[in-house]
């Protein structure tokens, strides 16, 4: 009986002295880069989440005037007003802001974001990007909006 009392009390000085030793480890600084595997995880993370709301989610049909020279530059009108103020105004270079946040802004001709579908564009526009500092413009584009932006960011490549 007085094995059984002293293990669980070690066991729960053991838990307490892991908690401590763990947040004291744990930096929240937005200025630390992580490492190449947290970056790494945390990326592939990130795609997977948006790939999936992606597939869900019920994505309107882009307008009938996509992809024409006007639409392309309502669309950079608006990333203008929108998108330029972290990424940049050519979109390949962020703003001091945009460099500031952790994980950093990324440049929009990278492969990496010209990667994703124009579908998943939409949704990461529209919906956002949690704890990335990407905010969602659903309630400040209508949808035609959001699809000119999308149409711009491939015009970026």
């Amino acid at each position: 009986m007085r094995w059984g009392w002293l293990v669980g009390m070690f066991s729960i000085a053991f838990a307490i002295a892991g908690l401590v030793a763990l947040s004291t480890r744990v930096d929240l600084s937005a200025v630390q880069q992580p490492g190449r595997t947290g970056e790494y995880l945390r990326s592939k993370l990130v795609r997977a989440v948006i790939r999936r709301r992606a597939a869900r989610e019920n994505i309107p049909p882009g307008p009938p005037d996509r992809e024409t020279s006007m639409s392309l530059s309502v669309g950079k009108s608006l990333y203008q007003n929108d998108c330029a103020s972290c990424h940049g105004l050519e979109g390949n270079t962020p703003t001091p802001v945009g460099s500031g946040m952790l994980p950093r802004t990324p440049s929009l001709n990278s492969p990496g974001v010209q990667s994703y579908s124009d579908r998943e564009l939409f949704s990461i526009i529209r919906e956002g990007v949690r704890f990335t500092g990407m905010p969602g413009f659903a309630g400040a584009e209508g949808n035609d909006q959001i699809w000119y932006i999308v149409d711009y960011l491939r015009s970026l490549r």
